[in-house]
């Protein structure tokens, strides 16, 4: 319901709310005093699996139970998500507080007083406080005037490396590469050696991601970049220390170069520069490609979404150019997207009561698990682990998971940790272990200086994508590539290469 069309009934809820008793007070613990009636209601537009039913959801119950809050959701279509999301605003169409991301749109909002300032109400919720780091506030902070303008969806720090198939190097007689110059021969074996022994040529050596946007540059694609200190993630030095788009730093046609020469010998997926989503972990779990690039996080959780035995993979570190280098992880604090409060609203203190409550530990258990002893029946915060038969996982795939959780980290751990059996979460974390083992840590900032490129200069930056994905599949030159970054690119890009690494030096990034 548009919040303009409210306001008759929102004086008389407010009326009837006075009349009995204070509602509203903020606790540590993220309860409300409630008085005879005792319910707020607090309209959301939230994204969701479609299996979740939230109109008849027993976590959704419970919330009411406790907190004296009733969330009345929307949940459109996940691929229509950001279009809706984009038109409500756009219309004036607002529920009280959404998700999204602090993209472009978040700045243009924000500026516009579209959604509230949060800057000085947030160190009355002393949990939003302890569980989202000063590094996340970074997120929902606003590059125009450095106010708050939203509650970050915090995550647990990621680390990109990659997944092989141990069966195939045992049948080519090889060892998980470390090098650049191992991967490529490993890719040549998985390629050209019938490794699945099918007697067929239909195996590749590894693919990659793509992002729609941005070409080839992709997380997926990390654990080969990163040899090259190139990173999907900002906040990369390169190897001379310094901070740079990755056109510009000194390995960038170096790296180009390398992804020609296995595109070329044909030892890669060719299909990878048209990947939409993750198309090419389908690929590696249908056994059609040796190698794909994978979260070091959630590595066991794919294993078991696609059926597949965890003994027979192996997830590795990131590669280097030679053998003495440290593989390097990027780790940005991480959040996933965030809530957003319409600034015309009355209900932003309790929005906050709730987002406050929902980073306890109650709140993330019951947000993620659902009910103990009827979504679950056990859950381990110690060693993130839950004991849940698989009746009870289909029931909780309907009332809460990861989608509809408001915090996905809880003292920065993910909810699980690992496989869903002791037996897998015990492989998981020797093979994790061991794989990073040596590899160096960059913790960057929230990097914001580069949100704005693709709406201020969107053809520079589709002809610069187009020419790198041009030159990797042999459709034009290096020397049509770097004739346009040297003579074009560079002179549209210079004021925000400058804010970048005016921002870098105020934020720097630590390396252990």
């Amino acid at each position: 319901m548009n919040i303009k069309k409210k306001k008759t009934l929102a004086l008389i809820l407010s009326a009837m709310l006075l009349s009995t008793s204070l509602i509203g007070c903020n606790k540590d613990d993220g309860k409300k005093e409630e008085g005879k009636d005792g319910v707020v209601e607090i309209e959301m537009v939230h994204m969701l699996n479609p299996e979740i039913d939230v109109k008849n959801n027993a976590v959704l119950d419970k919330i009411e139970e406790e907190l004296g809050i009733r969330l009345v959701i929307e949940a459109p279509p996940v691929n229509d998500f950001w279009t809706r999301t984009q038109v409500m605003v756009a219309t004036g169409d607002m529920p009280d507080f959404f998700l999204n991301g602090t993209d472009v749109n978040f700045e243009k909002w924000s500026k516009e007083g579209l959604i509230a300032d949060i800057t000085d109400d947030i160190e009355k919720y002393p949990n939003l406080m302890k569980n989202i780091t000063k590094e996340q506030w970074g997120d929902t902070t606003a590059m125009h005037d450095g106010k708050i303008y939203g509650v970050p969806r915090c995550n647990a720090y990621d680390y990109w490396g990659f997944m092989i198939n141990k069966e195939w190097l045992n049948k080519v007689g090889m060892e998980a590469p470390k090098t650049v110059d191992e991967f490529i021969e490993v890719c040549r074996a998985f390629t050209n050696e019938d490794p699945d022994g099918n007697g067929k040529n239909d195996t590749y050596g590894a693919s990659f991601g793509t992002d729609i946007e941005g070409g080839f540059w992709s997380l997926f694609n990390d654990f080969f970049s990163t040899a090259y200190n190139i990173s999907q993630h900002t906040g990369m030095p390169d190897k001379n220390g310094e901070f740079n788009m990755k056109q510009y730093t000194p390995e960038y046609y170096d790296y180009l170069d390398a992804m020609k020469k296995l595109y070329e010998e044909n030892i890669i997926d060719r299909e990878f520069i048209t990947h939409k989503s993750e198309e090419q972990v389908e690929k590696f779990a249908q056994g059609r490609v040796g190698i794909v690039g994978m979260s070091g996080k959630r590595y066991m959780t794919e294993l078991e979404k696609y059926g597949l035995d965890p003994t027979k993979y192996e997830y590795c570190s990131p590669l280097v150019q030679k053998e003495g280098d440290d593989p390097k992880y990027v780790m940005p604090p991480s959040n996933w997207c965030a809530f957003l409060i319409n600034s015309e609203t009355d209900k932003k203190d309790d929005i906050l009561r709730f987002l406050d409550w929902a980073n306890t530990e109650e709140g993330f258990v019951l947000t993620h698990l659902g009910i103990q002893g009827q979504h679950y029946e056990s859950y381990d915060i110690e060693n993130r682990s839950v004991v849940q038969t698989e009746e009870q996982k289909l029931e909780q795939q309907k009332v809460a998971g990861d989608m509809f959780g408001f915090a996905n980290a809880f003292d920065g751990r993910s909810l699980i940790e690992g496989g869903s059996t002791p037996e897998s979460t015990k492989i998981w974390k020797e093979n994790t272990e061991k794989a990073n083992e040596g590899v160096k840590n960059i913790y960057t900032p929230f990097v914001k200086c580069f949100f704005s490129m693709a709406n201020e200069i969107p053809d520079e930056m589709k002809n610069v994508s187009m020419l790198e994905v041009r030159y990797i599949t042999g459709e034009s030159s290096k020397e049509e590539l770097k004739d346009y970054i040297d003579n074009e690119f560079k002179e549209k890009t210079e004021k925000y290469t400058k804010d970048y690494q005016e921002f870098m030096k105020e934020n720097p990034v630590t390396i252990e």
